[in-house]
């Protein structure tokens, strides 16, 4: 199945959701995002980073719009889903690759000897984004370190923006599915009963 599996990247929504669905990596249901938004269809990266060989091909298609971005001395992730993400990144890139875990008080730290000095530029690199909560956070801290965002990657980019925070951002995929806040989800939707995937926390 393997080497069967698609790896040009899409360049539109109804070719991103077919590469999703090759992957298995596409579902529909009714699910409460990280952000504690609704939505009607949830991307499962663990399909996706399973393959490493196919998301590194997928990943160094974007090596040029990554560098363009400028200099890069940092490649920072957020555990657990963008761990493995960020090391391909920072294998394409040859830069140095880190990543933040949450601590008892769910925020963010390094550990592991981990550092960003000040002035370092830093790629922040997530699987996949809807709203940016969790690269909101990123961002903060790396300017608690002076450090300095050069941009975002992200594998899916389900935002429909192509900044964030106002960085640039690179993805290697983008499709929009609607979301909805928890007062306004649709009754259809609401019949289902609410799956929290993913291990971040819902407020």
């Amino acid at each position: 199945m393997q080497n069967s599996l698609p790896t040009n990247l899409p360049t539109n929504a109804e070719e991103t959701a077919e590469l999703l669905k090759a992957y298995g990596a596409l579902v529909e249901g009714h699910f409460q995002l990280a952000s504690g938004r609704h939505s009607g269809h949830y991307v499962k990266k663990g399909q996706l980073i399973q393959y490493p060989a196919q998301l590194q091909e997928m990943i160094n298609q974007r090596v040029d719009a990554m560098r363009e971005l400028g200099q890069i001395d940092v490649v920072l992730s957020p555990a657990v889903g963008g761990i493995p993400v960020g090391q391909q990144v920072g294998l394409a890139l040859n830069a140095r690759t880190i990543y933040a875990e949450r601590g008892a008080d769910n925020e963010l730290e390094l550990k592991r000897g981990f550092s960003i000095e000040p002035g370092e530029r830093v790629l922040m690199v997530e699987d996949v984004i809807t709203t940016g909560g969790t690269l909101e956070e990123l961002e903060q801290f790396v300017g608690k370190f002076g450090g300095e965002v050069a941009g975002v990657f992200v594998v899916v980019n389900r935002s429909g923006r192509d900044e964030i925070l106002g960085h640039p951002m690179v993805s290697c995929m983008d499709i929009v599915f609607p979301t909805y806040a928890p007062d306004e989800v649709p009754a259809e939707l609401a019949a289902i009963p609410a799956v929290r995937p993913g291990t971040k926390k819902v407020d």
